[in-house]
């Protein structure tokens, strides 16, 4: 059984408001007597009583995270770094799945409230005025981790459009004479929160309004292959490069092709977003931008915190930046 406070003080011969300044690291206490009641807690396997400081301290020091699934590796390096990011700052997170249920979402939310959670991370599934007024209704920290909401909610983010722009400026470099845009939420809008993806999208069109002279198409539905498939068929000789919005579309794509025994580059392009982790199990390297998933995860964490501890806060759209990696696809 862990030691309790009362019996560090019995041991080390000192006061229990002693032992609790030495452990929190609050008021004066000597070096000596602070290291002997560090070692003795240590040794006998000391463990706060979170629930009791928090009743005393009216702080719970946890936050809530809310993702849309955990078999997406996008969503799998934002929960580590948020993770790690908040038990450096002492913070225990709470993560739920709403595995991509609008409703499922806003109950979670306001779970996650009504359990005292300091503040709560979301990347959206939900939009629009009505889901915005439920959040600041809630009256807790909050902050959107992509998916934007609204300029009263603070989002943390790249700037997707610029990504694409440049992630088709990469693409015409290489001589390709058809880009396809493959971005399956698409399929979706309208029904849910695609707010990366409409930037991406809206890049993309951006872009090819530049290079007016390029073939391009937009591949919008969640059973995609097909239309690659017809895309391919419809003119073989046209070099046609695939930009989607997802790493896990171009991979997608990429084992199709290994089926059909086509080549990468030789026979098509194949550029993805986000540079997820398992990319470098992956050959030949999937030419991908990285949207700095780690930064704006950790940046969310900062943020929150900040917003928890800050008597006056301001919503902002916190920007991070991007960068194209070139590498063996196109």
């Amino acid at each position: 059984m862990a030691i309790t406070v009362n019996q560090i003080a019995q041991k080390c011969g000192v006061s229990r408001t002693t032992v609790l300044r030495a452990l929190n690291g609050g008021g004066s206490v000597k070096k000596e007597t602070k290291e002997k009641i560090l070692q003795v807690a240590e040794e006998n396997n000391y463990r706060p009583n979170l629930l009791a400081r928090s009743l005393n301290h009216g702080r719970t020091m946890s936050l809530g995270v809310v993702t849309i699934n955990i078999e997406n590796m996008y969503f799998v390096q934002s929960l580590n770094t948020i993770n790690k990011e908040a038990d450096k700052r002492g913070y225990f997170t709470n993560i739920v799945v709403c595995d991509e249920s609008l409703e499922w979402e806003r109950k979670l939310i306001r779970g996650l409230a009504e359990r005292q959670m300091e503040g709560i991370m979301i990347n959206p599934l939900n939009q629009g005025s009505e889901f915005e007024e439920f959040l600041l209704s809630l009256h807790i920290p909050i902050v959107c981790i992509g998916n934007q909401v609204s300029e009263k909610i603070t989002t943390v983010q790249v700037n997707e459009m610029a990504a694409a722009m440049d992630a088709v400026e990469l693409i015409a470099s290489k001589r390709y004479e058809q880009i396809v845009f493959v971005c399956p939420p698409l399929e979706v809008q309208g029904q849910q929160n695609i707010y990366v993806h409409e930037q991406r999208l809206k890049g993309f069109k951006a872009a090819m309004g530049i290079h007016c002279g390029l073939h391009s198409e937009v591949v919008g539905k969640k059973e995609f292959l097909p239309d690659i498939e017809r895309i391919l068929s419809g003119n073989p000789e046209r070099r046609t490069a695939f930009l989607c919005s997802g790493d896990s579309y171009a991979l997608t794509i990429k084992q199709w092709g290994e089926k059909k025994n086509m080549k990468i580059p030789e026979d098509f392009g194949l550029m993805g977003f986000d540079d997820i982790s398992v990319l470098q199990y992956i050959s030949p390297k999937l030419t991908t931008v990285s949207t700095n998933l780690e930064g704006v995860a950790a940046a969310a964490v900062v943020e929150l915190i900040q917003q928890i501890d800050s008597e006056e806060y301001s919503p902002k759209s916190i920007i991070l930046n991007y960068k194209i990696l070139d590498r063996d696809t196109l």
